[in-house]
């Protein structure tokens, strides 16, 4: 049941990514997905009991902050110029 909820937050986020009328709502919505992306590991490697899953979850919040990031200065100096 938790999961059907995850996904549906995830989906609505990717509306966000679609629907957003400026590049920072765009933004917005990438970050909203990938911590919800996060969130649903997390819950499937309590429900499986696979701790392994912990280390992918980690590595892909962390993956995802970088390019957050790197996609966020690349707008900022291209708005600049």
């Amino acid at each position: 049941m938790i999961q059907v909820m995850i996904l549906t937050l995830i989906i609505l986020s990717i509306l966000r990514i679609l629907l957003g009328p400026t590049i920072w709502d765009r933004l917005l919505g990438f970050n909203l997905m990938t911590s919800k992306v996060s969130i649903l590991i997390i819950v499937l490697a309590f429900i499986q009991d696979a701790s392994y899953m912990l280390d992918i979850a980690i590595t892909y919040t962390l993956l995802s902050f970088i390019g957050s990031i790197f996609i966020a200065k690349y707008i900022e100096r291209r708005e600049l110029s």
